[in-house]
């Protein structure tokens, strides 16, 4: 494209499309919203829906089925409370339809004496910021009646007339009819978008919590407003420098969202090489790159977060029961991660509700989800169904982390195990067949003893619910007895990252759960720790624990390789050492375990409970 075919289109699509961020000094002269409420005590009924993701069709009918919507889909909860968890956006074509709808209901529920609380998902925010990778062709389709009569045309014909002949198919491509519409409507000054930057992005009503993904070490010390307001104006912060930028052509429309920072960064560079001093422009590149990496807007942030869906519960306890007392809540109620079987489920002893059942039925093959609140009686209504149901408690999910653990087990258990290879000495790769389903693992030949003591820290893991050490059972696999251990479908050992230089890339920090590692192995005193015996997930980065043939000696001690840095066992999990005992060992691990031994794993629990408290699990 020629400099001035490219100029002259760049300006049109700015002025004429009014791309998402308007001038800096229009948003810097745009008053910020008084604060709103975002606490509401003495409520006495809430329900709650998550993930909408511009499935409107299925929203109304969950609506209808819940009471909320009456004839003409008007309000019909009356006093009720009703909150959406985020996500409206993205993926199914009614999403204007959604807004538009969710829109009407805040003010008709507010005339009635109830509310409609609606809180910013990602993809709200997403679609604000200028980051459209999830907008389905549908959903820009909905906004062509936004754009001006023959702006389309004449942006095309530029395009054409800028590329060649023949390129308006590209011009197509990149921008979807409507796309200009939609992108004016989200804009921070348009309809959708002024909508959106004044939700909230957590709200509380009586003792729960309602945000879109979880609580993270980020929102620490902050009040329920501060976080609401930080948020915002993080958002306007993005949007500001955005549009700085673009108007001095270092940004362009259509740069891939990741890249902005660096793609600013490097056309700066080529110009100051060419001799053009721009100091103000280096400050805004500077400020773009700091507002990018907001940690609000960020993969700790409270739209992003999947720590409480997704992490081990010991670990991530000590992040979210300080922040549930933060905010003098007694539970969080999350959407953003779709649980395993499209059923609302909890975690952490009900502290946490998982409602994202995959509403969107053509994309996650899901269905809508109300969550009910009474006090301290939870219920769910589900679409198409008549009976309402408590949601369950999710259960453990180890290694393989799509199946649940119990069934794992019993797949060892009572499996038809298959080798595939070997893997090193004594040592096989095997699959285990079960009811139809194919769980991966390894076959360790062991002394009688050392079978006694894999199946101790596997056993006594489950009791303490850590879900570090792969479920782990006696078998004889080609005349040869030792243990059948479960395995994710990609793993890695330590030494592989090592030899590697792998990289994590999941969503839970791994310095707690090594320390979940470290503690386990002072607890039952394994000497065998090595490169090897330590595993990850090689698609989410879960940590496992494995080879405890050394462990369960008599000595008091911790193994050496912790003598020198002890573990630093957080308060979820000397909550949970505090309560073994000798009696609750012996029927644990009785025929396991001697006494001598119980004794001894007794002694290394009181050592590791007298080292110095860990603070709150670190971020990622």
């Amino acid at each position: 494209m020629q400099r001035s075919a490219r100029v002259r289109f760049r300006s049109c699509v700015a002025a004429c499309a009014c791309l998402v961020a308007a001038s800096p000094l229009a948003l810097a002269q745009a008053p910020a919203p008084p604060a709103a409420q975002a606490e509401w005590r003495g409520v006495g009924r809430v329900i709650a829906f998550a993930d909408v993701h511009g499935a409107y069709d299925e929203l109304v009918t969950l609506l209808r089925e819940a009471g909320v919507l009456g004839p003409q889909d008007r309000w019909a909860g009356g006093r009720v409370h009703v909150v959406s968890l985020g996500d409206l956006l993205d993926r199914g074509a009614g999403s204007r339809k959604v807004m538009d709808l969710l829109m009407r209901l805040q003010s008709e529920a507010q005339s009635a004496g109830g509310a409609l609380h609606v809180v910013l998902g990602n993809h709200e925010a997403m679609n604000v910021l200028g980051d459209l990778r999830y907008v389905d062709p549908g959903e820009y389709a909905a906004y062509v009646d936004l754009e001006p009569p023959g702006l389309r045309e004449r942006l095309r014909a530029d395009w054409e007339k800028a590329n060649g002949p023949g390129s308006g198919s590209a011009f197509d491509q990149k921008f979807a009819p409507g796309y200009f519409g939609h992108r004016a409507a989200l804009a921070h000054d348009g309809r959708y978008g002024r909508w959106l930057l004044g939700l909230p992005v957590a709200v509380v009503v009586d003792d729960t919590l309602f945000m879109h993904a979880g609580p993270s070490p980020v929102l620490q010390g902050m009040t329920l407003a501060e976080l609401n307001t930080r948020y915002r104006t993080a958002v306007v912060e993005y949007v500001q420098r955005y549009s700085q930028l673009e108007q001095a052509g270092l940004l362009q429309p259509g740069d891939a969202f990741a890249a902005r920072p660096e793609l600013a960064k490097e056309r700066l560079a080529a110009r100051l090489a060419g001799g053009n001093a721009a100091p103000e422009l280096e400050a805004a590149v500077k400020g773009f790159a700091e507002a990018d990496a907001h940690p609000l807007l960020n993969p700790d942030g409270p739209n992003w977060y999947r720590g409480a869906a997704l992490c081990n519960e010991v670990a991530e306890g000590d992040v979210l029961a300080p922040l549930l007392e933060q905010f003098k809540v007694a539970r969080v109620v999350v959407g953003h991660t779709p649980t395993r079987n499209l059923r609302a489920v909890t975690r952490f002893d009900g502290r946490v509700v998982k409602l994202d059942a995959g509403m969107n039925k053509a994309v996650y093959k899901g269905r809508g989800a109300a969550l009910t609140i009474e006090g301290p009686k939870l219920s769910v209504r589900y679409t198409g169904e008549s009976q309402l149901a408590a949601p369950a408690s999710e259960g453990l999910y180890v290694a393989p982390n799509s199946v649940e653990d119990a069934v794992v087990a019993a797949a060892l258990t009572a499996g038809t195990v298959s080798v595939t290879g070997p893997r090193g000495p004594g040592e096989l790769d095997v699959v285990i067949e079960h009811e139809g389903r194919r769980i991966p693992g390894v076959f360790q030949q062991r002394s009688a003893g050392d079978v006694r003591k894999e199946v101790a820290a596997f056993r006594l893991d489950r009791h303490l619910g850590l879900g570090i050490v792969p479920a782990t059972v006696e078998r004889e696999v080609q005349g040869q007895r030792g243990v059948v251990q479960a395995r994710p479908a990609k793993w890695v050992s330590q030494a592989d990252v090592q030899k590697q230089s792998l990289r994590a890339a999941g969503w839970c920090a791994l310095e707690p759960q090594f320390q979940l590692v470290y503690a386990f192995d002072g607890l039952v005193g394994n000497e065998g720790r090595t490169l090897e015996s330590l595993l990850f997930d090689a698609s989410e980065w879960y940590v496992y624990a494995t080879n405890h043939a050394k462990a369960f000696g008599t000595g008091r001690g911790f193994p050496a390789y912790l003598q020198s840095q002890p573990p630093k066992p957080g308060v979820e999990l000397r909550r949970r050492l505090q309560r073994l005992d000798e009696a609750t060992l012996t029927s644990v691990l009785g025929e396991l375990l001697d006494a001598r031994a119980r004794k001894a794993l007794l002694g290394r629990r009181d050592a590791l409970l007298a080292l110095p408290a860990a603070g709150a699990a670190a971020g990622r």
